[in-house]
Formats: C-alpha cells, structure tokens, sequence
C-alpha cells in the first residue's frame, strides 16, 4: 500500500511540473511601449528602431547587473553610453524639434548614467552597480512618462535628477 501511494503522489507531482513546464509564459514576449498621441507618427517612426534597439539593451543590461557579470554589464552599458545622441533641434522645421526640451534632458543624464554603470562594473562593487543602474532605469521611467503621457519639462527631468 506504502509503495502503490509513492507512486501515485510521485506520478502527481511529476505531472504537476510537466503542466507548469507546458504553461508557462514564453520568453519570446517582450512588453511593447504604446504609441503616443502627443507625438506625431512621423517622429515615433524616427525613434522607433533606435527605441527598440535602446530596450534590448537595458534589458540585457538588466540581466547582466542581477546576475553580477560585472564585465558583460560594463559591455552592455558601453554599448548604450556609445549610441549616437539625437541632437537638439537648432530651430526652423526639423524634425527633432517636434520632441520636448526635457527629453533632450533625460537623454543626456541616460548617457551620464550609463558611462557611470560602466564605471561601478568596473570596480566590481555590487552596491555600487546596483545603485548606478537603478539611476539608470529612474531616468528610463521618466522618459518612457514624457513620450506616453507628455508631462512637463519641470517634472520630467527632475524624476531623473538622482544621478551626481
């Protein structure tokens, strides 16, 4: 009798994991940044593939500072501080001009921040890191908030101020 229940509760849990392995969320997911109303279609598709490129960066980077590869998160970080700016509009029809003064802002602290990243993963000091890229996702927030919701060029970037 002893060994019939073994056997059953062992077959029950093995289908238990089975189901679980079965149903469990695909990795192949990737949450989506909604379309704005407060930016024409003509500059989202501009930003468009560089914003893509931008998440899977932070994501990898992400990856890299929770697991502590220190060496691959100084890569990855590299790798955003090096993505080319998008310059501020110096005035006329361009079409930069049609994004706010305080994502210009967040832009610039993003690129502090991440050169700051690869400064704490080189020190392999995992407080350090983990703070640098905190700053680095508070200043990804905020302009995630200015491009969705519009916000104000005074509460933009003050939400991205925490970094020195």
């Amino acid at each position: 009798m002893k060994h019939r229940l073994v056997m059953a509760s062992s077959t029950l849990v093995a289908g238990a994991i089975a189901v679980a392995l079965i149903l469990r969320p695909s990795r192949t997911i990737t949450p989506e940044l909604g379309a704005p109303n407060n930016i024409p279609a003509a500059m989202r598709g501009v930003i468009k593939k560089r914003m893509d490129r931008h998440g899977a960066q932070v994501t990898d980077l992400f990856s890299r500072v929770v697991v502590l590869d220190f060496d691959a998160a100084a890569r990855t970080a590299g790798e955003i501080y090096d993505e080319p700016l998008l310059a501020r509009p110096l005035g006329g029809d361009e079409l930069n001009g049609l994004l706010p003064e305080a994502f210009f802002v967040l832009q610039d602290k993003l690129h502090a921040q991440s050169k700051r990243v690869v400064e704490a993963a080189a020190h392999k000091n995992a407080a350090e890191l983990a703070e640098a890229f905190g700053t680095l996702a508070k200043s990804c927030v905020a302009c995630h908030d200015l491009y969705l919701h519009g916000g104000s060029a005074e509460t933009a970037p003050a939400a991205a101020q925490t970094a020195p």
